[in-house]
């Protein structure tokens, strides 16, 4: 009995690491650095996540045209995740300095 349960757990253990792998694989890293979007346009598939991570002494907030998105104001070191659920070419802006950038999900 000990030793199925010892089975389980190590089954559920892999199965975890499994499944933060496969996360963090998903997720596309878009830095915010001198005021530009970094890369400005990106390509995803539908599900995957973005995450905007400010890299300036500025803060930031990211508004997407048409409302699918935006973030609380980012200080240096801050980061904001977003999962594109639909297919769609998503334009945002930062409310701040006005730089624009575009993501295009598939």
């Amino acid at each position: 009995m000990k030793s199925l349960l010892l089975s389980a757990a190590l089954l559920v253990g892999l199965l975890g690491i499994s499944a933060a792998s496969a996360t963090a694989a998903n997720t596309v890293v878009v830095h915010i650095t001198n005021g530009v979007f970094s890369p400005n346009s990106i390509t995803i598939s539908k599900g995957e996540t973005v995450e905007w991570i400010n890299n300036d002494e500025a803060k930031h907030v990211l508004i997407a045209i048409g409302g699918a998105f935006e973030s609380p104001h980012l200080l240096k070191g801050q980061s904001f995740r977003y999962i594109f659920h639909r297919d769609g070419r998503f334009v945002y802006y930062c409310g701040l300095s006005r730089t624009m950038g575009r993501v295009v999900v598939k």
